[in-house]
């Protein structure tokens, strides 16, 4: 028993990173990319924030209206940018995946899941149902790397927007927030002047590479890859309403031919930007290859 809520805890850590970093609150995991008829294997726009066991379904991001499903997902390959599920869908392109459960299947896709930065940080739209249009102070600073490559000029320009756009007085505090790939891709381009002064990258480069500016690089293997966010540290809090634990309400249930019993764990949250426009992001940025 100990070994399965073990289990369960790190499933549910998973999903609350997948939700933070990826989440627009509506459960949409990634979408598909190209049609696919009859297939057991679909091809995604990012095979990261899948693993074997989950149960998704196919839902078109504009109605609402359940595409195929719900399935099992039972492989994935992050190069190959597939998923495999467990029975055949037919799906187009831009249909979204989302955790199945998530949303009705009849109605546009509502906020429903915690909200994660995708949906924090952004400077359009609405935010806790506010316009960012009439609040100005809701607008995060966005970049559009429009497909190139990270650079140290995309950062500073982060940077600078922050400072001379907002009442950020200093970037002490501030965070970046990526994935793999654009740390590899920001150590790639760091590492020709810092082999000149930095004694430490004689024995491979050590863990103050994962700064810029002095500002720590916070690395997440459910990142977005194209996308990099700087954010105060303080400025998002997770608000919890109930944390993530057996509901008691709920009993037991015996799991018929076996010696065991299923239980539910639940947990109500939100993240809470508690001030929006001390947070930004470069978009676009060309993923380096996996």
């Amino acid at each position: 028993m100990n070994d399965a809520i073990g289990a369960a805890i790190k499933r549910a850590g998973a999903i609350m990173e997948v939700t933070f970093l990826r989440g627009d609150g509506t459960g949409r995991l990634t979408n598909v990319s190209g049609a696919q008829a009859a297939a057991t294997t679909v091809n995604v726009d990012d095979a990261r924030p899948f693993r074997r066991g989950q149960i998704v379904e196919f839902i078109n991001n504009s109605t609402g209206i359940l595409v195929d499903g719900p399935v099992t997902v039972t492989d994935r390959s992050v190069s190959g940018a597939t998923v495999s599920v467990s029975a055949a869908v037919t799906v187009s392109d831009d249909d979204g995946i989302y955790i199945a459960g998530e949303q009705s299947g009849a109605a546009p896709p509502a906020e429903v899941t915690a909200l994660g930065l995708p949906a924090i940080v952004n400077s359009t739209g609405t935010i806790y149902n506010l316009s960012r249009t009439t609040y100005p102070v809701l607008q995060s600073k966005v970049i559009n790397a429009s497909s190139t490559a990270l650079d140290e000029s995309l950062l500073r320009r982060l940077r600078k927007q922050l400072m001379v756009e907002t009442d950020v007085q200093s970037v002490e505090g501030f965070a970046y927030v990526t994935n793999w790939d654009q740390f590899d891709r920001y150590t790639e381009i760091s590492l020709p002047f810092r082999r000149f002064n930095d004694m430490s990258l004689d024995l491979g480069a050590s863990q103050s590479m994962t700064r810029f500016e002095g500002r720590p690089w916070l690395l997440s293997w459910a990142a977005m890859p194209d996308v990099i966010f700087m954010v105060r540290m303080d400025a998002i809090v997770r608000g919890v309403v109930r944390p993530f634990s057996i509901d008691e309400r709920i009993n037991a249930q015996w799991i018929p031919g076996t010696d065991s019993f299923s239980i539910v764990m639940k947990a109500y949250q939100e993240n809470v930007a508690r001030v929006v426009n001390q947070t930004a992001r470069i978009n676009n940025l060309t993923v380096p290859t996996y």
